[in-house]
Parts: C-alpha cells; structure tokens; sequence
C-alpha cells in the first residue's frame, strides 16, 4: 500500500481518500436506509392488517354460530362497497374470496398460509384469514414501491456523492494551494533566495503555517546579514594587526625599522591582540553551540570581586579613576563557575574604564534580589546613546563614539577593542542561567547589571 501510495502527490491522496470515504458512507446509507424502509413497510403492512384480520375472523366465527355455515360468509364480502383486503382461505388452501382472485384455483403455500390468521371452526376445520399483500398483486405493488424507494435512495446518494465531490475538491484546493506555494517558496530558499515570502491571507493553521514560515526565513535573512557581518568584521579585525605586524617584519627585514625593544614590545602587543580576538571568537562559537565549559562551585562573590578590584587597580589608577566597591552583607555564597564570573567582571570593568574620562568613578555593587545575586557596574562616563542600547550585546557592535572619543590612538592594543567583551560577558551570564543588561545610570554614565541565581537551599 506504501508503494502504492508513496509517490502520491498530497493532493491526490486527500482527493482518494474524500472520495472512498463518499463512496463508503453512500453505499453503507443505501444498505441501511434500504433496510429500514422495508422493514418498515412490512412492519406497517403487518400492523394494519393484524387487527383486522381479528376483527373479521371474529365476525365470521359469530356468523357461523348463528348460521351454522360459512357459505353466506363469501356473498356477505363479495357484497361490501370496498373490497376487503384479505384472502379467505378454505380447509383445502384455496382463495374463497375475492371469487375472481385467481379463477385458475390457486392455492397458497404453506409460507404463504403461515403469514395468515386461523380461524378454527367448532367442528375442527381450519379455514385462514391472509392479508393481501402476500397475492401477486401485492407482492408486485411491494416490489414496485420498493424499487423507487431503492431508485430515489441511488439517486440521493448520487447527487450527495458529486455535491461531495465537488466541495471536497474546492476544499482540496483551498487546502493544498498554499501548501503548493509553500513548498515552491522553500526550494527557491533552499537555492538561497531568502528573500522569498509568502502571502497567504488566512487565519486557519496554514495561515498560521505561511506566517510562521516568513518569520523564520526572516531570521534566516537576519542570521545571514549577521554571519556576513560578522565574517566581515573578523576580516577587518584580523586584517589591521595581521597588517601591522607584516609592515613590522619587513621593516626590520630590509633595515628599514630599527631592531628596538620597543619594536619587539609593540609586535608582542600585536600579537597577544590577535591572540585574544582568536580567544574571543571561540568562545563565542562555544556559547552558539551550547558548549561553554562551567564548573560550578560554592564560592563567595565579594571575594571574587575583591580580586578583581586588586588585578585591575592598577589600571584604573593609571586612568585617573576612582574604583569603589558595595557589597550586601546578606549575600550567600554562589554556585557558579569563579573563573567565569571573573571573566565577566574583567570584561564590563575593562568596558567602563575604556569609556570613563579621566577623573571619573566606577563603582562595583552586589545586593540580593528575591532568588538571585545582582551585581552593577556603573561608571560616571557620557552614558550610552539611545540607538545604542539594544546593541551593545551586538557581536563586533560599537558606536562611533566608542570608536572615536576614548582609547590611547599611539596604542592600538588598548584601543576601542573589536566589540567581543560585552558578547562574551552575555553569553557567560546566560550560561549560569542569568539575565544581563545595560542602561544609563540617573546622575549619568552607564550601568552593566546582571544577575546570577541564588542556591536553591537560601531562596
């Protein structure tokens, strides 16, 4: 049956199985309402002529009491203004009356005598009282009503069936023309032409389908513009140190660049550049796929902020910037992985001394909130724009400010960055479960908050 059906287009098979459901449902109505118009017939013809049969054999019984005989009992009916519908059967099984009946002496069969009423006289004979309709004429009248019973039910059915037939196959194409353009629009997509949509104006499931459809090749375009993007700006990241280096060692190749400390000390620079954007980009391969490493284990926040505010002192100082800390006392220790909140720290630390001017503060804070850990990162710098907002989570994403109004140009290893630390601080916070967004603080400057999950067992 699978190979039968397997290479059926769905159009065809809902076509097949419409039609074999018609059929069925007609033939299975005729044989049923067949036999219940018959049944019903002869149930009716039986009832109507029972109680007469009563009647009458008890009007003959009384008549042969009072006349001792049966022989008046024929001119007595053969004179009634309506012939009785029933034949008068003799002991011997021939039709007394109708007297012209059947003038070849017919004689009824036993079948036949037994859908009759006896009547026993006194003396024992046994005469039968048998409704009419068991003569030809009758049967033959029963055949002909049941013949247009039975015409009139074919005709119904056939009408049902291409009234059926042709609904279905409205219905088929409401159906699977949409699913045609579907299917049409997902090979051209497959051919890579996402920009392909498809416009089906209904609120049934297929429209829901087709709608569902265009979002997610509109995510496929996104995804695609984003992947280029990103290809583009890795290239551009890689290019600028990948250059320099190339120009460096050709300098000193042709004696061009005189072989300094310093010289060796900004191509090392260089290269630990290119080594933390590799870094980067594979950890954030990681997070796509669900395969960032994290250990957790108890430890306690404030500790793992008082190192980072001890490693990265020094740099703020070097700023000019004041770095303070605040620290709930009623935080619990954290099951989280230590070296990767670190690294989320060290990323929105280094974010906000990049972006405050010289003379400015950052404060670190830490507060418990219901069933998780807050912690903010807020600076005193401009803040953030309001078209930035949504991006800064935005892989290579940077504003023109961030670009242009902070960082050390004489030293491109400490510029503006290539936009990965605030991606890689997203996808580490989620990765321990949490939340993690920007905004720009009352008196100013921009605040980093996120958030971790509290142990279960202190909620």
């Amino acid at each position: 049956m699978k190979r039968l059906t397997g290479n059926l287009s769905l159009q065809s098979k809902l076509f097949i199985s419409i039609v074999s459901i018609i059929a069925l449902a007609s033939v299975i109505g005729y044989l049923f309402i067949n036999y219940s118009v018959r049944e019903a017939f002869s149930t009716f013809t039986v009832r109507s002529f029972t109680m007469q049969d009563r009647v009458l054999s008890q009007v003959i019984v009384a008549y042969y009491n009072r006349t001792g005989s049966l022989d008046g009992v024929v001119e007595f009916l053969e004179q009634s203004a309506v012939q009785v519908p029933l034949l008068l059967v003799d002991p011997s099984g021939k039709v007394v009356y109708p007297t012209d009946w059947d003038t070849g002496g017919h004689r009824l069969t036993e079948e036949e005598l037994l859908q009759g009423l006896g009547i026993v006289l006194p003396e024992g004979e046994r005469w039968v009282l048998v409704p009419y309709r068991v003569s030809p004429e009758r049967a033959e009248l029963e055949r002909v009503f049941l013949g247009k019973i039975r015409r009139s039910l074919w005709l119904a059915g056939l009408a049902a069936c291409a009234f059926g037939l042709l609904i279905s196959i409205l219905l088929l194409r409401q159906v699977t023309r949409p699913l045609k353009r579907l299917d049409a629009a997902t090979r051209r997509i497959a051919e890579g032409n996402l920009n392909e949509r498809v416009h089906i104006e209904s609120s049934d499931e297929i429209g829901h389908l087709a709608h569902s459809f265009n979002e997610m090749v509109g995510s496929l375009e996104d995804a695609e513009r984003v992947k280029k993007r990103m290809i583009s700006d890795v290239a551009h990241e890689l290019r600028t140190p990948i250059t320099a280096v190339r120009s460096a060692l050709e300098g000193l190749r042709d004696g061009l660049i005189a072989p300094t400390q310093e010289t060796f000390t900004s191509l090392h620079n260089r290269i630990l550049l290119l080594t933390r954007l590799v870094g980067d980009l594979h950890q954030l391969a990681l997070a796509d796929a669900g395969q960032l490493s994290i250990e957790r284990a108890p430890c306690s926040l404030s500790s793992v902020i008082d190192g980072i505010v001890e490693t990265i002192g020094a740099q703020a100082e070097d700023a000019e910037l004041t770095l303070s800390t605040s620290m709930d006392p009623d935080l619990p220790p954290l099951n989280v992985d230590a070296h990767r909140v670190e690294q989320i720290l060290l990323n929105l630390l280094a974010n906000a001394i990049r972006h405050t001017p010289e003379g400015g503060s950052i404060r670190i804070s830490a507060e418990r909130r219901e069933d998780e850990a807050l912690i903010s990162i807020c600076d005193t710098g401009t803040g953030l724009a309001l078209v930035d907002l949504p991006h800064v989570f935005d892989r290579f994403y940077r504003s023109d400010a961030a670009r242009t109004s902070f960082g050390d140009a004489s030293r491109p290893e400490e510029a503006a960055g290539a936009g990965l630390g605030l991606p890689i601080a997203k996808a580490l916070v989620e990765a321990h479960g949490g939340r993690i967004w920007a905004e720009n603080g009352v008196r100013g400057g921009a605040c980093f908050r996120f958030t971790l999950p509290l142990p279960k067992a202190t909620t």
